[in-house]
């Protein structure tokens, strides 16, 4: 809560005792831009904590048509307590269907790709009961995220836990159940949650089963990586996917490398595959929305009549006054992708039922590819074909290529690579617009304008707020993963006017930016 009653005067005179002479303007700028009203702030700074320069802006378009700012880096806040990143190896026990009973090696001739076929018929006849297996796992963690990975069932990312609040970010299947989903040639798909990695294939591609090979990367105590990688046995597609964590933030990356290992270009797919249940591990519920920065997108696949057809286009949000991004709007089972293209740089879920949500930070000039999918909510599919119990999830998928009808090609020998950034998000309310730097949400209100910003890692900065001709608004503010910003801004501009919205750091450098239609 902000701590009122510190003059500006009052303010530069304990900085200019404290601190040395060389950094007094510094912080003489940051007091004009705040008023210096908050004791915390100068806590916050007598800390010592500095912060690198951001990255040049990206300007997308945020999910209500209005504009948005994106710094393309978040700010670097050199706090000398962080955690150090620790790697741990554990076993965890899941009920499991026998799977390897019903599978037969078979392989792809176009990716020289080996994979399993699993006869759906013969295990619905004779319907065997699951037994309890125990699996390796690996755990990343930093004192605000801990990351479990299952490299024995698909190299997954399992469950990312939101450590300050205990919430997953990822459905969590407790059971290994295959399913009569997958590519017609295999099926079996495991839907147990998590992040998957989907080659050569569309969707979930061949390898969602398998053990990946891997490697533990340490560097120091600052970070941890874990590298998961395809094997060299000829295939004609090479993947290399890091993910890795840095100490003091809640943000974790992925850098996946696809090569081409043939002598001819290569048409392939590859889609990274959200499996969310965000606050909740299995039960989003019907407030849950999904948060694009798109305006049309096309459809996939559904069995609500009253949407087009597969591969055709409609408008985002609305469809005939039914606002879709909302999961308790939704009928039966429908999948969409962002049309023409992923517009960038995030997409995102999040659940005010919990007040949790998952974001997505990428570039969308290589990663072109953004897909929801979901159940449905008044007719949906039901989670007997996945799971024993009745947990039920979103998905929300990003690719190279635009959509499942469309592939990427790579020259011969050729070798694409790009970083995501992937967090949980809480207490904020929801979201209109994230960045590395965090998530920022802005929602009118009777009484002003009620501005949430969850950071990936503790920052001091400055809100901002501009509405119509009324004279700026300056907050100065101190917020982290475990402590999100949360503000109700009086304004006095007419309900027309348009509002503008931004975050900045104590170098008056922004953050994330937003404003209204």
């Amino acid at each position: 809560m902000p701590v009122f009653g510190l003059s500006q005067h009052t303010g530069i005179m304990l900085h200019m005792i404290l601190y040395s002479v060389s950094q007094v303007a510094r912080f003489c700028a940051f007091c004009l831009r705040t008023t210096g009203r908050q004791l915390a702030l100068l806590v916050f700074v007598l800390a010592g904590m500095g912060l690198t320069a951001c990255q040049m802006p990206l300007i997308v378009r945020p999910v209500d048509g209005s504009s948005a700012t994106v710094s393309t880096l978040a700010p670097r806040l050199q706090a000398p307590v962080a955690a150090p990143v620790t790697v741990a190896e554990q076993q965890v026990t899941l009920l499991t269907y026998p799977l390897e009973r019903y599978q037969t090696d078979a392989f792809d001739p176009r990716y020289r790709w080996p994979y399993k076929r699993f006869d759906v018929e013969r295990f619905r006849a004779e319907a065997p009961a699951p037994e309890p297996r125990s699996y390796h796992m690996i755990v990343l963690e930093n004192e605000y995220l801990k990351l479990l990975f299952l490299p024995e069932l698909g190299g997954r990312l399992w469950q990312v836990i939101h450590k300050p609040t205990g919430a997953p970010m990822f459905y969590q299947n407790r059971t290994v159940k295959p399913t009569h989903w997958g590519q017609p040639n295999q099926l079996g798909w495991l839907a147990l949650g998590g992040l998957e990695w989907g080659l050569p294939v569309i969707e979930h591609g061949y390898d969602w089963g398998v053990p990946w090979a891997y490697t533990v990367e340490r560097q120091g105590d600052h970070e941890a990586a874990i590298i998961f990688m395809t094997p060299a046995d000829g295939r004609l597609l090479q993947a290399r996917i890091r993910v890795a964590l840095l100490a003091g933030e809640a943000r974790f990356t992925i850098e996946p490398t696809l090569t081409n290992r043939s002598r001819q270009t290569l048409d392939f797919s590859f889609w990274i595959d959200a499996i969310l249940a965000p606050g909740s591990g299995g039960q989003p519920s019907g407030q849950l929305r999904f948060v694009l920065p798109a305006d049309r997108v096309q459809l996939h696949s559904t069995a609500d009549a009253t949407l087009p057809a597969p591969a055709q286009t409609f408008p985002w949000p609305y469809v005939n006054s039914r606002d879709l991004s909302r999961l308790g709007n939704w009928r039966q089972y429908l999948g969409f992708f962002e049309s023409p293209q992923a517009q960038g740089p995030f997409a995102g879920v999040y659940d005010p039922a919990y007040d949790a949500g998952a974001v997505r930070i990428f570039p969308p000039d290589v990663a072109r590819g953004s897909k929801v999918f979901a159940m449905g909510w008044h007719d949906a599919l039901g989670s007997y074909n996945y799971t024993d119990d009745d947990s039920v999830y979103v998905e929300l998928h990003g690719g190279v290529a635009s959509s499942f009808f469309d592939q990427a090609q790579l020259a011969p020998n050729g070798t694409l690579t790009w970083r995501e950034s992937w967090y949980p998000v809480h207490g904020i309310g929801g979201f209109v617009v994230a960045g590395e730097a965090g998530a920022l949400n802005v929602v009118e209100t009777g009484g002003g304008l009620r501005i949430g910003f969850y950071p990936t890692q503790p920052v001091l900065g400055t809100l901002v707020v501009e509405a119509g001709q009324q004279a700026p608004i300056r907050i100065a503010f101190q917020a982290g993963p475990d402590m999100p910003f949360r503000e109700l801004v009086a304004v006095k501009a007419p309900k027309t006017a348009s509002h503008r919205v931004r975050v900045e750091d104590p170098d008056g450098k922004f953050l994330l930016a937003y404003e209204s239609p």
